[in-house]
């Protein structure tokens, strides 16, 4: 298997590549150019703005390492498409027919615009990534120049609904969904799981016309609500938290990764330890990649990285890696190169190509003077209940075994 971080020979092999890719032409530009496209503005710009910088991360360290004012440039070019599909499509036929890109990046999770860039793929011949096709729509249109690098809510959200199931016991559960398709279509999947598990829970979705985030607080302390599902964004995340912490109401959560907000300020009498997070990346994995890869993005880019990100850097790495197989920055020998890779080591783990990863990662959070500290969990522990903290507060005070992580 090839390693993933190239070596000096690698280095010079694609150097040279790229130098015949001057000599001959890319497109209508000289050099060697990767698209990202997605929404760096609107309502899934996290996605957008993520992805981006996952892939700039990648392709700034390379040219840095490889490249002087006189080599052939090695650039990221970008798109916004404010979560527009008609710009997207244009966009798309602008990345490949005028710029000449190698490969495409597709940051929107959207399960249309998903659709759309696989079919697109086929047309043009060009090779696309997903990094946050959590819904797996690439894999609807069966192109084979698609790959997803995002693990699946097919996985993610029954491990999230088991990571609630514990605190429930014999009490009701609420899933609170946030405005906007996306989390429409993931709240079919959450209320799925939440049906086959035949546990009650309290359906709540957040809206201008329907609760905001204090009426959902207060429907759920009133119904006795012992732990909260948050399907949405981190606004909503952290807009439900403060509203229960001013009703000294101290829920534990679990929210997909994406929803992990970079700053987590609430009122000091909110229980901070007793949230989770369930994603296809963790920041806190013991894997020498992972933790290059956190501390690089974290001191370039300014913040820890996401699944997103991570997804976007690994798509970059496997563009770099097709050009130098296939001597070209071509976007049709680079396509036919990743076709035969088969695999390839990622920061988090080892994908197939082709085949969505699998490996999920839960963090539950720990408390912190500011920003959102976790770890990871092996398993959640069931929360105390009132008579239990009551108990334990009048008990001599015992030596709390370190908390294991995987």
């Amino acid at each position: 298997m090839r390693r993933a971080i190239m070596g000096p020979g690698a280095l010079g092999t694609l150097l040279f590549a790229l130098s015949l890719v001057c000599a001959w032409g890319c497109g209508r530009h000289e050099g060697a150019y990767l698209g990202v496209l997605g929404p760096e503005t609107g309502d899934r710009s996290y996605y957008g703005l993520e992805g981006f910088h996952g892939a700039e991360l990648c392709v700034n360290a390379f040219a840095k390492s490889r490249f002087t004012a006189s080599d052939v440039p090695l650039e990221l070019l970008h798109y916004d498409t404010v979560g527009d599909i008609v710009r997207f499509e244009a966009l798309f036929r602008r990345l490949v027919e005028t710029d000449g890109v190698s490969a495409v990046i597709v940051t929107d999770p959207d399960p249309d615009t998903v659709r759309l860039a696989s079919r697109l793929s086929d047309e043009l011949g060009t090779a696309v990534f997903f990094c946050s096709d959590s819904t797996g729509a690439s894999g609807e249109v069966g192109s084979p120049r698609t790959y997803n690098l995002s693990v699946g809510n097919r996985l993610l959200i029954p491990e999230a609904v088991d990571v609630a199931l514990v605190w429930a016991r014999a009490d009701t559960l609420a899933l609170v969904s946030g405005e906007g398709d996306l989390f429409r279509v993931y709240h079919d999947d959450f209320t799925r799981a939440l049906d086959a598990s035949g546990l009650e829970y309290l359906d709540l979705e957040l809206s201008l016309s329907g609760y905001d985030y204090d009426c959902a607080a207060y429907r759920m302390l009133a119904d006795g609500v012992s732990g909260v599902i948050v399907n949405g964004s981190a606004e909503d995340l952290v807009g439900l938290l403060k509203s229960c912490a001013e009703l000294t109401y101290n829920p534990p959560f679990v929210a997909l990764a994406t929803a992990k907000p970079r700053r987590l300020e609430l009122p000091d009498h909110y229980v901070l330890d007793q949230g989770y997070f369930v994603g296809g990346f963790s920041s806190e994995s013991p894997n020498a990649k992972t933790t290059a890869f956190v501390e690089t993005f974290r001191n370039n880019i300014g913040h820890v990285p996401g699944p997103v990100a991570a997804a976007s850097y690994d798509a970059a790495r496997i563009v770099l890696r097709a050009i130098i197989e296939a001597d070209s920055a071509e976007a049709g020998p680079v396509a036919q190169a990743i076709a035969g890779f088969g695999t390839h080591s990622g920061v988090a783990g080892d994908y197939v190509l082709g085949t969505p990863p699998e490996w999920v990662f839960v963090e539950r959070t720990v408390p912190a003077a500011t920003g959102v500290n976790v770890e990871l969990a092996t398993a959640p522990p069931i929360p105390l209940t009132v008579e239990e903290i009551i108990s334990e507060a009048v008990q001599p005070a015992q030596a709390v075994p370190a908390a294991q992580t995987e």
